[in-house]
């Protein structure tokens, strides 16, 4: 008989387990989560342990991208996620330049990260 709780639960991972998915160093992702706060929330254990799960690992990845690849600062990088939260949840008017540039680089994005 099949557990049903097990088949609604999220899969989480450790910071290990993230580590070696992403190749983010531990204290890497740990300093960002403190410089991200608003875009990575990972869930705490009874024990305060960390546990990620596929969005927020998205959402690494996505700041390793820009920080480690694009050359951007932490505030660039910030600025920039808050730009495509701002588009992708349609805050910003279609026929904004910026939000037109913000939609192209994060098509770009996402498909390098799928690579």
């Amino acid at each position: 008989m099949l557990n049903r709780r097990n088949l609604k639960a999220p899969k989480v991972y450790s910071i290990g387990q993230v580590n070696a998915i992403t190749g983010i160093p531990k204290p890497t992702i740990r300093y960002w989560e403190s410089e991200f706060s608003q875009f990575l929330e990972p869930i705490r254990t009874t024990g305060n342990q960390r546990r990620y799960d596929d969005q927020t690992i998205a959402s690494l990845e996505k700041i390793n991208y820009l920080v480690k690849v694009q050359g951007y600062t932490i505030d660039g990088a910030r600025f920039k996620l808050d730009l495509l939260q701002k588009v992708e949840q349609n805050d910003v008017p279609p026929s904004d330049p910026i939000a037109e540039l913000a939609r192209a680089m994060s098509d770009y994005l996402l498909k390098k990260l799928v690579k």
